[in-house]
């Protein structure tokens, strides 16, 4: 792939002869069409396939979430998810192909410079009801009292993701109340801090698996 300058007619999109034309983020470029090949894919080929497929099913929900979280420290014009999407893949996968698993505690939501809370914990405060708690901090070196505190949790049974944003570091507390079918369920979380500035934020950090009642 090679990157050029617009003439005197602009850039141009599309494919000539064996020649393709395109822009990502405002970068113009040209590559050479794939050549088709009917060589068999190899294990480690088929296996990269597939832990990219589970990471993308599992990360895709969370693109907006993961382009604010990875605001902090986003290199050149990669995308937070583009980052997120790297960690998992760098990090988190586990097992052996085809039977990739996605090790939670390792998943990263999001990665920056800003303190995140101070020894965080959350406990079933109440059916299907989970709390938060953490210590201020009385020195702004590490956080501020308005830092807006990120809770994001996945019901692994469900496959589904839950982001409560309603707290700043200031409060201590936390909680979030899930509907009565995620009862037996099992839930992993992680949270994180962002600055008032909607730019910095912490590394996420993982707060472990529940069970609900």
């Amino acid at each position: 792939m090679a990157t050029f300058l617009k003439g005197i007619h602009g850039a141009y999109s599309g494919k000539v002869g064996s020649i393709v034309g395109s822009n990502w983020r405002s970068v113009d470029y040209v590559r050479s069409v794939a050549r088709p090949t009917n060589k068999p894919a190899s294990e480690k080929q088929l296996a990269q396939r597939e832990k990219f497929a589970l990471a993308t099913a599992f990360l895709g929900p969370l693109k907006e979430l993961l382009n604010l979280g990875y605001s902090d420290v986003q290199q050149g014009r990669s995308t937070g998810y583009n980052q997120g999407l790297r960690d998992v893949l760098k990090f988190a996968m586990i097992g052996i192909y085809p039977d990739f698993e996605i090790d939670y505690s390792k998943v990263r939501i999001s990665r920056g410079a800003l303190p995140n809370l101070f020894v965080p914990q959350w406990t079933e405060s109440g059916a299907q009801e989970v709390t938060v708690n953490w210590l201020k901090s009385s020195s702004d070196m590490m956080g501020y009292n308005d830092d807006s505190v990120i809770l994001l949790t996945y019901n692994k049974e469900k496959k589904y993701f839950n982001l409560m944003e309603s707290a700043t570091r200031a409060d201590e507390i936390l909680t979030l109340t899930f509907p009565g079918i995620y009862a037996g369920d099992t839930i992993v979380g992680w949270v994180f801090t962002g600055h008032r500035d909607g730019v910095k934020t912490s590394t996420s950090h993982y707060l472990g698996e529940l069970t609900l009642s």
